[in-house]
């Protein structure tokens, strides 16, 4: 398969045609083959399109650019540049380096921040079936260990995450960022009374909305004692898990990196547990998780970085976790039964009880009066 390319017309993947297929991906066709084209979205084009194109026994996952008349298109212009950069970026560091994501066959983006991607059909399915019941600690493992393979390419214990190493990620100040937390909090009031309509607390969830969003994400990430890259959604609907045997034996892809960034790595991991984990299993599993994180990101780069500064990072990074999760709540339970729903409850209480804390100090008095929860 040829490398992603550095110029190319976005497209549509109803232009994928038999000439395409031949010349970007080198597949042998005769022209006569059908082509299929089956969407395989989770968010409904929200995010961006995602169909997997399959001809002659043979099948990628062709991403596109979100609708620009939808909310998120208008929001995230630069949404497609954002994940194709990270695509070539990870491509280019060669096969010798540790796999973190599926295999980037082609890829194009334009000026106005648009992009398109064909993907590696690694015939996985994501754990969007699983996000009630929560990770299994197999799962779990799998996820963390690709999290810290990940973060191992650019880990710096030196570094500024004011500084960003590439302009097209997405920085503790990004308005794209922030704007995007901000969107989906708006959105907390409705999903709290259609899901959850007695089982949170009113005054911690204004505490949340009344947000000083821009410095709940700036203290999470300055002075983390190392800094990386962050894929910036992780959670179960974004890994692939390949199962392994024994289980222990699981590994994992990431997928959908429409929001890396630079700054504190253990944000990703927190984002996980908190998402992806029921409390309980959180509870249970985050030392040895955090042990095994750490354990695989000092194997694959050199870093003065102990387990305890490991935890320090992890706490630091929660009260943004907790605003991200909270933030895309709608993504997380979609599809759910009620009583899905209400088991998934805790999760919600928890990331309220965390983004509440920081939150407290810098509520607005009278904000937010004309929201019914």
């Amino acid at each position: 398969m040829r490398r992603p390319e550095s110029t190319e017309p976005v497209m549509d993947v109803t232009q994928v045609d038999h000439q395409w297929l031949r010349s970007h991906l080198n597949w042998p066709l005769t022209g006569d083959e059908v082509i299929g084209i089956r969407s395989i979205s989770h968010s409904g084009g929200v995010m961006g399109s995602v169909d997997q194109v399959s001809c002659a026994g043979r099948s990628f996952i062709f991403k596109g650019p979100p609708d620009d008349s939808s909310d998120w298109g208008n929001l995230l212009t630069d949404i497609g540049l954002r994940e194709v950069s990270t695509y070539r970026f990870l491509q280019s560091r060669g096969r010798s380096a540790p796999k973190v994501s599926p295999e980037c066959y082609w890829s194009a983006s334009s000026l106005d921040g648009r992009g398109a991607l064909a993907l590696e059909d690694l015939g996985v399915p994501s754990a969007d079936g699983i996000m009630a019941a929560g990770l299994s600690r197999a799962q779990a493992g799998a996820a963390v260990r690709c999290l810290a393979k990940a973060h191992s390419t650019l880990a710096d214990t030196e570094a500024d995450p004011r500084t960003l190493p590439y302009p097209w990620l997405y920085g503790l100040s990004s308005e794209g960022l922030l704007a995007a937390i901000r969107m989906g909090l708006d959105d907390l009031p409705r999903m709290i009374e259609e899901c959850w309509p007695h089982a949170l607390s009113t005054t911690d969830v204004r505490r949340v909305l009344d947000s000083d969003i821009a410095q709940v994400v700036a203290e999470s990430h300055l002075g983390a004692r190392c800094v990386s890259l962050c894929h910036g959604d992780a959670w179960a609907s974004n890994i692939l898990f390949v199962p392994g045997e024994p289980p222990e034996q699981h590994t994992a892809l990431l997928i959908d990196w429409q929001f890396t960034m630079w700054g504190n790595p253990l944000s990703d991991v927190a984002l996980l547990l908190m998402s992806s984990l029921t409390p309980e299993s959180r509870s249970a599993w985050e030392g040895e998780l955090l042990h095994e994180y750490h354990s695989t990101l000092t194997a694959h780069r050199r870093l003065d970085y102990t387990l305890d500064d490991c935890l320090d990072d992890l706490r630091r990074a929660e009260p943004f976790a907790a605003l991200v999760a909270l933030a895309t709540l709608d993504g997380y339970t979609r599809g759910m039964s009620t009583e899905e729903l209400s088991g998934f409850a805790g999760r919600v209480q928890a990331a309220v009880d965390q983004a509440a804390v920081p939150a407290a100090d810098n509520a607005s008095q009278g904000a937010h009066d004309d929201v019914r929860l």
